[in-house]
């Protein structure tokens, strides 16, 4: 044993090369920086411009070797290298003005500065980076803001309200970004960055909120599903940009306020919220010399909007601030009213003209005021005049390029930008050089992602963006490319899904769902395509599916596919929108009747586009919903048609699906002799896969959904411990792939019924406290009664005289939902609650309800279990013989059907009846051969039930 574990140890290292510097290692073979021993995020160029560096500390590496290390054997404007090396400085946090890392040599290249140790050495092979519940934007030096980012953070201690308001361009997310990851380790669940900017339309502002925190299931409420998450964390919630979603914002922290949460709010506004509990701290622009100071480069140096002026224009353009430039970029600094976005886009102009040349020309822009909008404060006016002023210094080209990327909500990589451009006839070469030199202008910004980079406007200047973009003939089909863009990488995403990592695919497509929620909304705009739109709800079905936003998700279906019914439309379009609109379906509160509608669509759309594996999908769709609503013929009915389609067609993954339903369905039905076998087959097709990939993961679930059905069958066949042993395998089998919906199902469907019905009261436990934390993960609705309900079970069989209450109000709930699958068998154990209670008057009613579901539904399975439970009440009132008369037509029922389980009980309580009045050697006689049928189980109550009462039996005789 010692030996296996040191040979894993073993493997789970390997020698590798490896550069020491600061806090930092870079280990070449594996491309990974890791600082204090966690990866660092840097793109692949950046890497290899790094690596370079490192390998040459202390000479000069020209800008000619660099770009030939990063760009082997392609020609592109040294601006990508200037952007490269930008965000290679941020991730090592290298942005003051005095360089601790990478120095640069004015005009000729870089040198890394840095003392490097090399060694040799042993490197963990599992090192992995945990994913956060959202991804705020990385932080560039901060100047001039220490004092806020103190004061903030310190207000947040006891205030849970801060708002940060002020004019665009004053660098309010920066500053609510530091102060908040400042006072982050104080809250014990961390932080959750909102970016309200990548929504345009206010309804959306839940569905933001939900995404970004990672809620999962089907919130009828957006905003309460939030505030029920944040009750019980103590999280610190960042909504940047309210300023246009102010109503909906505004609502939200009202709410927020008023709730018991310890969770706190910080917002960023260009005005306040307006809550009774808002602190609201205002940001005013960075101090700025005033006109007419004769000051010492120290003494400049002192404000810090010359501070970040320098910075900028050094990190851009090699600039080296001297005396004689005080002046100039004090009145720079004044002119732009010490807004930061402007002070920077000034600053990345210096690669062009010297500080006296931009002095000149901000004069000529500013010196006049034009008439700005109506209420709009002298410092908007000025950030919306030096974004003019930079977007009018731009060459064409680059200014086409910026006008069209105003239609990206969020960060975006060249490939996209390359394909909006080229309908205004940019080229793939006009956008790279564009884009590198767009970041180094300040009017983009660009941040490592995997082994590119991604690219990504502020606000303020996507929407001055967009109304060029308006303006300019040349760019009218934007929208549109826009969109077919989108739709090209989510039908990437489909086919991606069934190979790349789970983790892997979620962050990078779920990453892209503003513009997809943008490309819709142009889409089925009066100037979109209703087609494409439809084509765009297809193509990110499996997005909404994988990350369970289906609140959202059902509302856009449910739209698309009423449009799709109308217009001229493929066939197989439309079956996929009615099968992804029926599968939501499940996850609501109550099902409702369209449901039914909605998979009979599907089915006719399948057939029509003569599509076998969306009829599977449909028709087992549909039986499914039958079956919660009970109706198990009719779903028999329907699933047999499914496997006969699968016959043609074996490798199809519904087929298996069909398979395990019509099974599941045959065991409802009382056909344990026909369910057994295929759940058996299936469950010996489907192994544990220990790998990461997508098949790896897919072969996981299937694993997990054959036991959510096989363990009840199991132990109505006298299988207890085998039951449970399958049961708690689907459920660690969930727990460690994080699949928490299937492990749901497979606590609701098989570990919480086996544990109940074998009386194993400690897993009854631990199995309602799993179901209960996963409803905090991912709300399913028809699981919150299910979880009611087993845990009033188990208060009652602990001694809880009021719990009985409890298992009625979850029944009438789970009724009321139409979710009746089993609520016959529910209704039997209210009864047997009750009937210990001495309340049989009541347990009488539950039984005739219990019945008549279980006649009406078609769940034969459990009928000689209410037989037996009806006769309990027969002889709770005085009827002997009826109730004698009622178990032997329960035991000839278990018979009929193979269910030994419920065999033993019904003899466990025939004999004992005998026994009471005088037929001992015929109580024997009857559970005896019974008893030694079973070869497991013992420890079930229903084996030391029938064991008491055989043993006095067997001593007498």
């Amino acid at each position: 044993m010692q030996a296996a574990t040191a040979i894993s140890q073993r493997d789970s290292r390997r020698q590798e090369l490896t550069f020491s510097f600061g806090p930092f290692k870079l280990i070449p073979g594996r491309q990974l920086l890791l600082l204090d021993g966690r990866p660092v995020k840097l793109g692949g160029r950046a890497f290899e411009l790094l690596q370079l560096l490192v390998q040459r500390r202390g000479e000069l590496v020209s800008k000619k070797e660099l770009m030939a290390a990063a760009w082997p054997g392609t020609f592109l404007h040294d601006s990508n290298l200037k952007v490269n090396m930008w965000s290679l400085r941020r991730s090592l946090g290298d942005t003051q003005i005095e360089p601790v890392y990478i120095a640069t040599v004015p005009r000729r290249g870089y040198k890394f500065i840095a003392n490097v140790q090399t060694s040799i050495g042993e490197v963990e092979n599992d090192l992995a980076e945990p994913v956060p519940v959202s991804r705020p934007p990385s932080l560039r030096g901060i100047v001039g803001r220490e004092a806020e980012i103190a004061d903030i953070s310190e207000v947040l201690t006891n205030t849970r309200h801060v708002t940060l308001a002020g004019p665009g361009g004053v660098g309010k997310t920066t500053v609510a970004l530091a102060a908040a990851r400042v006072f982050a380790p104080r809250c014990r669940d961390g932080m959750c960055f909102v970016d309200l900017a990548t929504i345009s339309d206010p309804m959306l502002f839940g569905a933001a909120l939900v995404t970004a925190l990672g809620i999962r299931g089907n919130p009828d409420n957006s905003l309460a599903a939030v505030l029920d998450y944040l009750r019980p964390r103590q999280m610190l919630l960042v909504l940047d940009n309210c300023e246009h979603v102010l109503p909906a914002a505004t609502i939200f922290a009202g709410k927020l306020m008023a709730d018991t949460s310890p969770s706190r709010l910080l917002a960023t506004s260009r005005e306040p919220l307006g809550t009774v509990a808002e602190h609201v701290v205002r940001l005013g622009s960075l101090p700025s010399p005033r006109p007419g100071l004769a000051l010492t480069l120290d003494q400049a140096l002192g404000f810090p909007a010359v501070q970040l002026f320098v910075r900028r224009a050094s990190e851009w353009s090699d600039y080296q601030f001297v005396d004689g430039d005080c002046e100039a970029v004090a009145s720079i600094c004044h002119s732009l009213d010490g807004l930061p976005l402007a002070i920077e886009l000034a600053a990345a102009q210096i690669g062009t003209f010297s500080p006296r040349q931009l002095v000149a020309l901000l004069d000529q822009k500013l010196g006049f005021r034009a008439p700005g909008t109506e209420g709009a404060s002298p410092r908007h006016e000025t950030l919306m005049a030096a974004i003019d002023w930079s977007f009018k210094l731009l060459p064409h080209k680059e200014a086409t390029l910026f006008s069209l990327l105003s239609v990206f909500s969020d960060a975006f990589e060249a490939e996209d930008a390359a394909f909006v451009a080229e309908a205004s006839g940019l080229s793939p070469v006009d956008v790279a050089a564009g884009l590198g030199s767009l970041v180094t202008k300040s009017l983009l910004g660009a941040q490592a992602k995997g082994p590119s980079l991604r690219y990504r406007m502020l606000d303020s200047t996507r929407r001055y963006a967009a109304e060029r973009r308006q303006a300019d003939p040349a760019c009218g089909q934007a929208l549109r490319r826009h969109a077919q863009r989108v739709l090209a990488l989510f039908e990437q995403s489909e086919d991606e899904w069934n190979w790349r990592e789970p983790a892997d695919w979620t962050q990078r497509y779920l990453g892209r769902i503003a513009d997809l929620r943008a490309a819709l909304s142009w889409a089925f705009g009066e100037e979109g395509d209703p087609v494409l739109g439809i084509r765009l709800n297809v193509a990110g079905i499996t997005l909404w599916s994988e990350t369970s936003i289906l609140s959202e998700a059902q509302a856009r279906w449910g739209s698309a596919l009423a449009l799709a019914k109308s217009i001229a439309c493929d066939d197989l379009l439309r079956a996929k929108l009615a099968c992804a609109l029926g599968w939501s379906l499940f996850y609501a509160r109550k099902l409702p009747n369209e449901a039914e509608v909605v998979w009979l669509d599907a089915i006719l759309f399948a057939r029509r586009a003569t599509n076998i594996e969306y009829q599977q999908r449909a028709l087992v769709g549909f039986a499914f919903y039958l079956l919660q609503i009970g109706h198990v013929p009719r779903a028999i009915t329907y699933l047999e048609e499914a496997t006969g389609l699968g016959d043609r067609d074996r490798d199809l993954t519904a087929t298996s699906g069909a398979d395990r339903a019509l099974a599941w369905a045959r065991a409802f039905a009382g056909e344990l002799s026909k369910s057994r076998p295929a759940l058996d087959r299936l469950a010996a097709t489907h192994s544990l896969a220990e790998g990461r990939s997508r098949k790896d993961a897919n072969e996981v679930y299937r694993f997990i959904t054959v036991r959510f059905n096989l363990p009840f069958v199991a132990w109505m066949q006298g299988q207890a411990d085998h039951a449970a042993k399958l049961a708690r395998a689907a459920v660690d089998a969930a727990d460690r792939s994080g699949q928490w919906v299937s492990q749901s199902n497979a606590l609701g469907l098989a570990a919480l019924p086996v544990s109940l019905e074998t009386g194993n009261l400690a897993a009854l436990e631990s199995y309602a406290e799993r179901l209960r934390r996963n409803l905090e993960r991912e709300r399913i609705s028809r699981w919150v009664p299910v979880e009611r309900y087993f845990s009033a079970c188990l208060r009652d069989l602990r001694g809880d005289r009021r719990a009985v209450e409890d298992i009625k109000a979850a029944i009438d709930e789970l009724i009321e939902c139409r979710f009746v699958m089993r609520i016959g068998s529910y209704l039997a154990v209210l009864a047997r609650a009750l009937l210990r209670q001495g309340r049989i008057e009541e347990a009488r009613e539950a039984m005739a309800r219990a019945i008549d579901h279980q006649e009406r539904q078609g769940e034969r399975w459990c009928r000689s279990e209410l037989q037996r439970v009806d006769a309990s009440i027969l002889l709770h009132e005085g009827e002997p013989l009826r109730a004698e008369k009622r178990l032997q037509q329960a035991l000839v029922e278990a018979r009929a059907i193979g269910a030994k389980t419920f065999e033993l009980r019904i003899a466990t309580d025939l004999a004992a009846h005998w026994i009471a009045t005088g037929r001992s050697s015929k109580a024997i006689r009857l559970l005896a051969p019974i008893y030694q049928e079973f070869t497991e189980g013992f420890a079930t109550q229903d084996l030391v039930a029938a064991s008491r009462l055989l043993q006095p039996l067997r001593a007498s005789g």
